[in-house]
């Protein structure tokens, strides 16, 4: 039902909808973190052992919400042949994971095809401007050679 131009007749339930249709308490300040998160995305060259890959340089004293990592070629997960990711302030010298995450099959997941693959930093996430920040991975064993791979990093931050 559309508005009719009375008051009496709008539903302010409505108003209350975010873009994804997920109701909240404070729209005004969901809507105002949404404006204020950027995106940067940085393609990456693909490894198939031990590499570090530049992902960003802060523009400004931020907060890093979430790296994403996005291969066209799946890595399966093996507790014997697995990578192991870190995300590094490299100006700092501070990890932003307490402990890399890993495609090991016990307490790590496997990177699918043409989704994002999940690298959320949980200390050290608020950077400042002009540091330089790394994407350190660990190869274990002989995980899936994805140095042909297209691959695309994914930084969000406010």
């Amino acid at each position: 039902m559309g508005w009719d131009g009375r008051l009496s007749n709008f539903n302010f339930g409505e108003l209350l909808k975010m873009p994804d249709n997920i109701t909240t308490a404070d729209p005004v300040a969901t809507i105002a973190e949404r404006a204020l998160s950027k995106t940067a995305i940085v393609q990456l060259t693909g490894w198939s052992t031990t590499t570090n890959r530049y992902l960003f340089v802060a523009p400004y004293d931020c907060n890093i919400q979430a790296v994403s990592i996005v291969s066209d070629t799946a890595v399966a997960a093996s507790d014997t042949n697995y990578y192991s990711h870190q995300i590094q302030n490299l100006t700092q010298a501070e990890a932003l994971l307490s402990a890399a995450q890993t495609t090991k099959i016990t307490g790590g997941a496997a990177i699918a095809v043409d989704a994002p693959y999940a690298i959320t930093p949980d200390q050290n996430s608020i950077v400042s401007n002009g540091d330089v920040i790394e994407l350190q991975v660990t190869a274990t064993g002989t995980p899936t050679d994805i140095s042909a791979a297209q691959l695309v990093a994914v930084v969000e931050y406010v």
